[in-house]
Order: structure tokens, then sequence, then C-alpha cells
């Protein structure tokens, strides 16, 4: 009988795509699998052969424990369904409840299951689930693959010299400055680039419309993630915030220019399927504990001339 398994996701978008990679080396390597996240349905036609649920109820909980087989599970301290299935499958069934943390801190080894995954900050996320799936789950093939295949119709990069400049991501404090974004898509502009933004869902557009209404650059509306990835897909690169869009618009081979506040999280967390760089204030810059001066500033440590820069070398190591 196909031995089961179940990935149970993080509640953000890129945390989901990332943890795919988990999921397709399962399917690859015979297995039936059911990925648990609540926001990424609308991109089920994206991965077609890798069931996504979304979270089912608490009280469900003993039976996924006799559902399935193998049960990895994404440390999330928010989310009361995800520390009791920890607990609960600890105490039932441990050897096939496996814990995995993923952040970049060398603290991280002091987890109580750190050693169900051996996460090692130091590296990217994806080369770490590549590790976990060769010498944690013993799989004979393995992939860095997220197993995402685009719908029929699309045209890889159709639009060529479109350029994604996301704006938003889960919190302020990762957002480089909106007046940045704009005067970056007029460098690009006067380059023969096609600058659009995008911003995400309605609730992500705040004031945005007004503020770019006098530059005429592209502001597309969408309603769910299928259309945001077709979008995408056909675009030629991708410049945002280290955010979920980032890992997407990498999986489905657009390459990205994402721009960070930290070299740690940007090396841990940065997108790892096609060409990309990473962009964030010099380590130079004072980051004394108590002062931390690079963290707090951050936005102020990187122009746009520094973004620019490393969007040109990119798109000339490309052509």
């Amino acid at each position: 009988m196909q031995r089961k398994a179940a990935v149970f996701c993080h509640n953000g978008l890129g945390d989901g795509i990332i943890s795919l990679v988990l999921s397709n080396n399962f399917h690859q390597n015979g297995w039936e699998i059911d990925t648990f996240h609540n926001n990424m349905d609308s991109l089920q036609n994206w991965v077609p052969h890798l069931p996504i649920l979304k979270y089912p109820d608490e009280t469900e909980i003993s039976k996924i424990l006799q559902t399935y087989d193998e049960i990895i599970v994404f440390h999330n301290d928010s989310s009361s369904f995800v520390l009791r299935l920890i607990q609960e499958g600890k105490a039932v069934c441990a050897e096939k409840v496996k814990v995995i943390y993923a952040y970049p801190s060398k603290n991280i080894v002091l987890e109580p299951y750190y050693k169900d995954s051996y996460i090692d900050p130091r590296i990217p996320i994806v080369k770490n689930l590549e590790k976990f799936c060769q010498r944690i789950l013993n799989f004979p093939h393995i992939t860095k693959h997220n197993g995402f295949l685009p719908p029929r119709g699309l045209i890889h990069k159709k639009y060529a010299k479109r350029v994604i400049l996301h704006t938003v991501s889960s919190r302020d404090g990762k957002n480089w400055p909106r007046e940045k974004y704009v005067k970056l898509a007029l460098h690009l502009k006067n380059e023969g680039f096609e600058p659009s933004f995008i911003l995400g869902g309605p609730k992500d557009r705040g004031d945005w419309d007004d503020y770019l209404k006098d530059t005429l650059f592209a502001c597309p509306m969408f309603s769910n993630l299928d259309e945001i990835a077709q979008y995408i897909y056909e675009s030629g690169f991708f410049v945002g915030n280290d955010s979920g869009l980032g890992h997407l618009a990498s999986c489905l081979s657009v390459p990205t220019v994402t721009i960070s506040r930290r070299k740690t999280v940007a090396r841990f967390w940065r997108p790892s399927w096609t060409e990309g760089a990473i962009v964030n204030p010099s380590s130079l810059i004072p980051n004394i504990r108590g002062l931390r001066i690079r963290d707090r500033k951050w936005k102020s440590f990187v122009s746009v001339k520094k973004v620019l820069r490393a969007f040109e070398k990119l798109y000339q190591t490309l052509s």
C-alpha cells in the first residue's frame, strides 16, 4: 500500500511555496502527499499533483496522527493547532512527527526538536530542505524543485522587458520606501524597461493608486494568487521586498532582485530556484547590540542606485 505523508506549512505565502519542496520530494519518491496551508488553494492548478488543503480543526488531530505515516510540521508559535499537533504527536508517535524550525539564528540548535531536521541557518532554506530529504527522510531521489507547472496557454517571459516591482510584504518593517521604488521605476523606464507595480490584494493597495496616478506606471488589480502567478510568469524580471511573491517568481524561473534589511536573513530566505540578486545594507555599517543602527535605519542605507546596479548586473549576466 502506498505510504502517506502530510506537510503542515507556516502561514506565509513564501513559507508555503518553499514547503512544497518537501511535498514534491515525497511525491517524486512514490508517496501520497497532502500539503496543509490556509492561503494557497488558488495556486492548486500550478501543482495539480500536490493536493493543497486548509488546516483542519484541532479536533481532527488524533485522526491525522492515525492517517499519515510521516508528518512534517513547520513550527509556529502563533498556531494553537501546530503546537497541539506537535505536543500530541510527540507523545503518541514521536518517530513519525518531525518538527522543522525555519529561522536563521545560531540559537536554533537549542530548540527541543532541532535534531528532527538539523536546519543550518548559514545556508538557504531550500538547500536545507534538500538535505532534510536526503539525510533525514533518506529519499533516493532528491530535487529542489517545488513542483510548479505552468498551466496551458501561458508564454514564459512573453513580456521580457516587463519588470515587476513588488512594494509590500507581510510587515512594514520589511518594505523598502515607496518613493525609492518610484525612482527606481523611472530609471528602469529610461533604460527601456516596462515597470509594473504589484501590490498584492485589495487590502494591500492602500493609497497606492493615488500615489502612482501621475506616473502612468501599470498597477494591475488581481483577484487571486493564480492571476498574480500568471502575470509574473509572463514577465521578465521581479524586484521586491523579502516576501512570498519573490519566491513565487523564482520558482517560475523569473529572475529576482530581493531587497532585505539583513544579510543573514537574506542568505537564509533568498529565492533559490533561478538567478537572482540580494541587496542589503553594507556590513561595514555598525550594528552593535543595543543600538542596531543598521537594522533600524536599513532603508536609508539601501539606495536606489544600489538596487539599480544590482538589477543591471543581473540583466547583463543573463543577456
